[in-house]
């Protein structure tokens, strides 16, 4: 498979689904991956959330097929700036909810 074929450029979850599902740092739910790249960045709970907030559609940068064990569905990449970061942030829907797969500098 060509690697262009592996994208899609147009998001598989809806955004105000997102905003809603991590609107409060009680609800954050991220694997230990983006957990250890919030830790890198030196951000709060309260970040990872206002960054999720802030996002746009235009942060919006492709849908991807997962790459790892474990993982089973389509997962939307978004990289938007946040504290004058360049930001990558990429979540997954599955049968265990909303998850942040991976939050890391770019």
């Amino acid at each position: 498979m060509k690697e262009s074929n592996k994208f899609c450029n147009e998001a598989k979850y809806n955004l105000k689904t997102l905003k809603l599902a991590f609107d409060n740092v009680d609800k954050l739910n991220m694997t230990v991956s983006a957990m250890q790249g919030q830790y890198e960045l030196g951000f709060s709970d309260r970040d990872i959330v206002d960054v999720i907030q802030s996002l746009t559609d235009t942060d919006f940068y492709k849908s991807m097929p997962p790459q790892h064990a474990g993982f089973s569905a389509w997962q939307d990449v978004y990289k938007p700036i946040f504290k004058e970061i360049e930001l990558y942030v990429k979540f997954q829907i599955d049968n265990r909810g909303e998850v942040i797969i991976s939050f890391k500098a770019r």
